[in-house]
């Protein structure tokens, strides 16, 4: 009897131990991230889709990207590449240009050699990613079957981040007042360039969407401060020549205001927002800055930086959703209220669970 005994506790042991190992398996996955690495891509180029294409499988799971690309018009979207070009294109500095200028279509070429690589410290390793274009609401990708995506990838492309460090112009030499570089200004090391030789030292220059300039986020910043202290400034000082004062108090009075409304101010920022939904309806949101400026955020005060690399962004708090939007905004806007930085940013490594 006791050896029957033993048998029957060691067969339930074995029992036990097989459910439990069922249940592991439901509850902890195998991470499979979806790379695009699969899709085939030429070396050091770039792919815009006509229509939305799928990518992943039975292990990683499935999702649809979403691309809009009409002809003649501006894609949006997202389009597939593996550049990774960081520096200002050589054909539009001062020093390098042709002799004979560049045709239109060659300058796109030129600001799309930055517009399509992603920008990373070292040469990027993740061979094939996403270039999103956030326009239009049509930066999204659904997935096959709803679920909770655990985290994405996401890095600036090498055209928002030399906008955002640097500016539409880069030179050894700025305008006090504009706060810009000027194009004939000192030659400087175009960056991320190894050759220190001075001989490759010029002036760069790199033109925003629709031929805007854009400053540097801490260039934008100090012009923003300005133009409030100025406005407070204004204020104080008709308040006191109305009120009879003379020129020398309400001079004092336009300092006062100026100073105090400069120092409380503070702006320069460059934020993807990534939106969940379910069925139509928002599941929630994550921002997540790709540049950010001292001050401006209550809780990162000391933040300071542009992207410069891959970043993993957890999206597991949009809960289980069948949609992720993607959406750029950004405090450096023109006087209509657009953005001048390129709605635009890099994705990879979307993990679902």
């Amino acid at each position: 009897m006791k050896i029957i005994s033993k048998y029957i506790t060691a067969l339930a042991c074995i029992t036990l131990f097989h459910a439990c190992d069922d249940e592991l398996e439901v509850k902890i996955p195998y991470p499979n991230d979806i790379t695009f690495n699969e899709i085939e891509l030429d070396r050091f180029t770039y792919e815009i889709y006509d229509a939305p294409f799928q990518v992943g499988n039975s292990e990683s799971g499935v999702i649809t990207v979403n691309v809009s690309n009409p002809a003649g018009g501006q894609f949006s979207g997202f389009a597939l590449s593996n550049k990774n070009f960081r520096s200002y294109p050589w054909s539009l500095s001062r020093d390098f240009a042709p002799a004979v200028g560049l045709t239109p279509e060659e300058t796109q070429e030129a600001i799309d050699s930055t517009a399509f690589s992603v920008f990373t410290n070292r040469v990027n390793r993740t061979e094939n990613y996403l270039v999103g274009n956030a326009t239009g609401d049509n930066a999204f990708f659904t997935l096959a079957q709803p679920g909770v995506v655990e985290h994405v990838l996401v890095a600036n492309t090498s055209y928002n981040y030399l906008l955002a460090s640097y500016g539409s112009i880069y030179s050894g030499t700025i305008d006090p007042d504009t706060r810009a570089y000027l194009f004939t200004g000192r030659a400087v090391q175009n960056p991320k360039i190894d050759n220190t030789s001075t001989d490759l030292f010029s002036a760069f220059s790199l033109p925003a969407p629709n031929n805007q300039e854009a400053l540097s986020l801490r260039n934008h910043k100090e012009v923003a401060k300005r133009k409030v202290g100025e406005a407070a400034g204004e204020v104080a000082k008709q308040a006191v020549l109305d009120a009879g004062g003379t020129e020398d108090e309400a001079e004092a009075a336009y300092k006062e205001a100026y100073n105090e409304a400069y120092a409380d101010f503070n702006t320069g920022y460059l934020k993807l927002i990534i939106e969940g939904s379910l069925n139509g309806s928002t599941t929630g949101n994550v921002e997540f800055y790709l540049g950010l400026m001292p001050d401006v955020d209550p809780e990162y005060p000391d933040y300071n930086f542009v992207l410069n690399d891959w970043k993993k962004v957890d999206l597991t708090a949009l809960g289980t959703v069948d949609k992720v939007l993607f959406k750029v905004t950004s405090s450096h806007v023109n006087d209509q209220g657009e953005m001048i930085y390129p709605a635009s940013f890099c994705l990879d490594g979307i993990r679902l669970q």
